[in-house]
């Protein structure tokens, strides 16, 4: 991808750029995705069903407050992930009309140019048969609810019964319980509790900086212990979960979240070489299944090692304005 001087790039350069954990593992995977997500701005707006359900959970046992502000709940069940793109498509189209009396069904021309884009159900017959597909009254209902979230995200009632019910098991369980400080006192003045706490940081060796929303921070001033919990879900088995801490990066989202913390709450302590920061997934599966995995000392030590080559390839990537290929294709290092 060749960076020609537009308007875009100019502006992404004009000011610092924070990596979260989802940009840097965006920017290792693709960085041609990572361009078009944060260079050009070209965001993908629709959440499959599952990344909804993930941020219900997470609201309602770290925020429930703030529920209604994000979410609009729907009777009945969301559309299956292909369909939805495709109203969710039709909807941003529908937003262009400023007309908020339109159906779905006046966008019928509409919905088969997603359709043939999408290539899906192009192996019916008919116009009318793809149509059928997508004009149910369940798809009809979905997108009124569109209409009425603006932007709010649209939750099903399954879905919103399911996380109600996962919060209760997370809640009753008393490892659980301790991690998350749910317990504590009037009297327990030397714990203080943080949830979906943003940070950033600067850093005086690097041109960009690091951000993120943190789910749990627990500081203990008597321990000098600073427990960060990160709440997963996982489609797998619970057994599985060290699997995916590889696959998914995970590791480099536990290494960013230590930086983060460390400089908020140990930047100016006189002690700080004193105290612990302990990273802890709390993970919840398929099976409603839940175990505190928590992070040693001997394996963060390893994974901050690892994140040093991490970081020098994002620098790689910033600096020289290359977003083509992934690092090791873009210098030349693979071959067959």
């Amino acid at each position: 991808m060749t960076l020609n001087g537009s308007d875009e790039i100019e502006k992404f350069y004009q000011k610092k750029f924070y990596f979260s954990y989802s940009g840097l593992n965006k920017l290792l995977y693709s960085p041609a995705m990572f361009y078009n997500h944060y260079v050009l701005n070209q965001r993908e707006d629709s959440k499959d069903a599952h990344l909804v359900g993930g941020s219900v959970l997470h609201c309602l046992l770290f925020e429930p407050e703030a529920y209604d502000d994000k979410f609009i709940s729907m009777p009945g069940k969301l559309p299956s992930d292909n369909p939805k793109k495709i109203i969710d498509n039709i909807f941003r189209i529908h937003l262009g009309y400023g007309n908020n009396s339109l159906l779905l069904e006046d966008y019928s021309q509409d919905i088969l140019t997603q359709l043939l884009t999408a290539n899906l159900y192009q192996n019916l017959k008919t116009d009318q048969q793809r149509l059928d597909k997508i004009l149910t009254d369940d798809h009809k209902e979905y997108f009124e609810f569109l209409k009425e979230s603006l932007d709010k995200s649209i939750v099903d009632q399954p879905t919103l019964d399911g996380c109600r019910a996962q919060v209760e098991i997370l809640k009753s369980n008393k490892d659980i319980r301790s991690l998350l400080a749910l317990d504590i006192s009037e009297e327990d003045t030397h714990i203080e509790t943080y949830n979906e706490l943003h940070i950033k940081v600067d850093h005086d060796k690097l041109p960009f900086g690091f951000h993120g929303i943190l789910d749990n921070v627990v500081v203990d001033t008597e321990a000098r212990v600073i427990f960060i919990n990160d709440l997963k879900t996982t489609g797998k088995s619970i057994q599985d979960f060290p699997e995916a801490v590889e696959y998914y990066k995970y590791w480099m989202q536990a290494v960013i979240y230590t930086i983060l913390a460390s400089d908020k709450f140990l930047k100016d302590k006189p002690d700080a070489r004193d105290w612990q920061v302990q990273v802890t997934f709390i993970v919840i599966d398929k099976y409603n299944l839940v175990y505190p995995f928590q992070v040693s000392a001997e394996t963060m030590t390893k994974w901050k090692s690892d994140f040093k080559s991490v970081i020098q390839i994002a620098q790689w990537h910033y600096t020289q304005k290359r977003y083509d290929l992934p690092f090791d294709l873009a210098v030349g290092n693979i071959k067959l």
